[in-house]
């Protein structure tokens, strides 16, 4: 399977090879595509499209439509090119090293060919007939408990895992602090300016020590509950069907996953997903039931109230997220003045979803710090 610069470069002869290749169109050629947006959410870090092939004396077995990740077409600030690089190439290897025996589900992986992060294609199962949910909601209350005991499963499966720490593609702790601890640092003054004043000013001495201590929460988390980290374990990244089938929730968007601590994404899930007064009600017993879950998919001597600990620490780390978006949005590069009108005009929709989408994110996740007194964790 050959990669690909951009959605424009998608043909019925690309396609057809990349899904012979992959074994999924035993008979016959695509001799047409659909590439289209309807339905498919905002990227930030790769554009994401929908094609809808026309087949020439396939059988039954080829997918009917496929949803593909692409380079996007405006450029990052230089500073964000190695961390968007990265994630890049860490889900591109992701779906075919590690989605086949995943323990939660995910979508399925048709091909997938990097050779940089503005050279690249993932196809993948499309899911859009599944329920998707805002980050500006909060919830999904109803899911929550079904939510984290598969999140349970799957941090269980891979639990100090050997094949995980020798896995060249996935981030060490060690690589997710090298890529993301200059950009906490840098993304702090606009962050301290915009966003803490009206939440909470308290919280600008803790968030000082996060700065200055941010390599260092992931090592510590990393001690104690080592496992493969979604990344950006949030509502957006979920997709719901009927309760009870395979299809009841599925997790997508692994570009931002790595090796480290699995209550990361318990924090970042708990504290940006639900209203402060909702996450208040079902924190603690969220958390139980994640422990549980891990108890019962065989981990043993990690006991609650470290989970509990643990859960603290990820609060902090989970600040990273908001601090990061609310610069790289503020300093994203437009399209030029003669790009399409409808590439301006959705980059300025992007834009403008981020910034509310990150406020949001931050709000939440300042508040569930200061309530749990997470900053304690810290150093002086």
């Amino acid at each position: 399977m050959e990669p690909l610069g951009g959605k424009h470069e998608i043909t019925a002869e690309w396609l057809t090879e990349a899904l012979r290749e992959g074994g999924h169109l035993p008979r016959g050629r695509v001799s047409a595509v659909d590439v289209n947006t309807d339905g498919i959410g905002f990227g930030y870090i790769s554009e994401t499209v929908r094609i809808v092939p026309t087949y020439q004396g396939a059988d039954g077995s080829a997918p009917a439509s496929i949803v593909a990740k692409l380079p996007v077409s405006v450029d990052f600030p230089e500073y964000l090119k190695p961390w968007s690089a990265q994630a890049v190439e860490t889900e591109l290897h992701f779906y075919p090293e590690a989605s086949g025996d995943c323990a939660a589900r995910v979508p399925r992986c048709y091909g997938a060919a990097f050779e940089g992060w503005r050279s690249y294609a993932l196809l993948l199962e499309d899911l859009s007939q599944l329920e998707s949910m805002s980050q500006m909601d909060s919830g999904p209350r109803d899911r929550a408990d079904a939510i984290v005991t598969m999140l349970g499963a799957l941090h269980a499966q891979w639990w100090e895992s050997d094949r995980l720490r020798a896995a060249s593609w996935l981030p060490s702790s060690e690589r997710q602090s090298e890529l993301n601890t200059p950009l906490v640092e840098g993304g702090w003054e606009l962050f301290a300016e915009r966003i803490v004043p009206r939440v909470d000013p308290d919280f600008m001495p803790v968030g000082e020590r996060l700065v200055r201590d941010f390599s260092g929460i992931f090592e510590r988390g990393a001690a104690s509950a080592a496992t493969l980290v979604h990344g950006d374990f949030r509502i957006e990244n979920f997709l719901f069907g009927e309760p009870g089938t395979p299809d009841e929730i599925v997790f997508i968007d692994w570009q931002l996953s790595g090796y480290g601590s699995g209550l990361r994404d318990m924090a970042y899930f708990v504290s940006q997903g639900f209203s402060p007064d909702e996450r208040r009600e079902v924190e603690d017993d969220l958390i139980a039931t994640y422990h549980r879950s891990l108890v019962v998919n065989g981990v043993t001597g990690y006991s609650l109230a470290k989970c509990h600990e643990d859960y603290r620490l990820g609060l902090l780390w989970s600040m990273y997220a908001p601090i990061i978006g609310m610069t790289g949005m503020a300093e994203r590069e437009p399209p030029p003045p003669e790009a399409p009108e409808e590439e301006r005009k959705a980059f300025d929709e992007m834009i403008e979803t981020g910034v509310a989408l990150v406020t949001v994110m931050a709000e939440r996740n300042i508040v569930a710090v200061m309530d749990t007194k997470a900053g304690d964790l810290l150093g002086a």
